[in-house]
């Protein structure tokens, strides 16, 4: 049982789910598309859309995410050896379309303040520590940023989640995930012990579950959605 005083504490994952990556993606996206061709892919925009998403859907990249997922397109459309070479021509064009398109989703303020006014917060994310400038903005939000650039541990590595937890004086069973892909959130929070809440918003939608850990406690199409996912939750632990 939770305790009534304290509530659950809930964690957010960053990347499509608290920040929206679609303008980021789209970028990214025409960029790589570019350089392919220009290596001889010969590839149109809907065929490489078709590629990029029976990766994501097939799991072929982990927790590398945009760098993984350029080596993994570059197998299939052109031969051995491009992937190193466009990998190292599109990083500075990753680098600026972070800085530029990175921002936190439309709502994003609107929820914190809900949750925040009566749950603490935190971040368990993915990124680089480039981050945080992003972050200012939003940080009397969070009593925990556990940032895998940081504390150089990945998601899904355990010990990332024990770390957050570790600040947050919790244990796994007081608190809530929430993220949107099946693989790097909800299946090692399960795992651990907290509830989850998968947010479908996100290219990571494409993947379905593939084992019992996989399955969040509650699905949403967006942001916005969660803090009713959340009201659920706590209103079944207190039953």
């Amino acid at each position: 049982m939770i305790e009534k005083r304290m509530g659950p504490f809930v964690f957010f994952d960053l990347g499509q789910t608290l920040i929206s990556e679609w303008d980021f993606i789209a970028h990214f996206d025409a960029k790589f598309l570019e350089l392919l061709n220009g290596f001889g892919a010969r590839i149109d925009a809907r065929n490489y859309r078709a590629v990029r998403d029976d990766i994501i859907r097939s799991r072929r990249i982990g927790h590398g995410s945009v760098s993984e997922l350029i080596m993994e397109v570059c197998a299939v459309v052109l031969p051995a050896g491009y992937g190193q070479v466009i990998a190292s021509r599109i990083k500075p064009e990753i680098k600026r379309g972070r800085k530029e398109f990175f921002r936190f989703a439309d709502g994003a303020r609107e929820v914190l303040e809900s949750l925040s006014s009566k749950y603490e917060l935190g971040i368990i994310a993915n990124q680089s520590d480039d981050i945080l400038d992003l972050l200012q903005e939003y940080e009397k939000y969070f009593k925990v940023k556990t940032i895998s650039g940081v504390a150089h541990l990945k998601k899904p590595n355990p010990r990332i989640f024990q770390l957050a937890l570790k600040e947050a004086g919790r244990q796994a069973g007081e608190c809530i995930m929430v993220g949107d892909r099946l693989d790097t959130d909800i299946c090692p929070a399960n795992r651990l012990g907290m509830k989850t809440v998968r947010v479908r918003d996100s290219l990571f939608a494409l993947q379905e579950p593939r084992e019992e850990c996989e399955y969040a406690t509650g699905t949403v199409a967006t942001l916005a959605d969660v803090p009713q996912a959340i009201e659920n939750i706590v209103a079944a632990w207190k039953q």
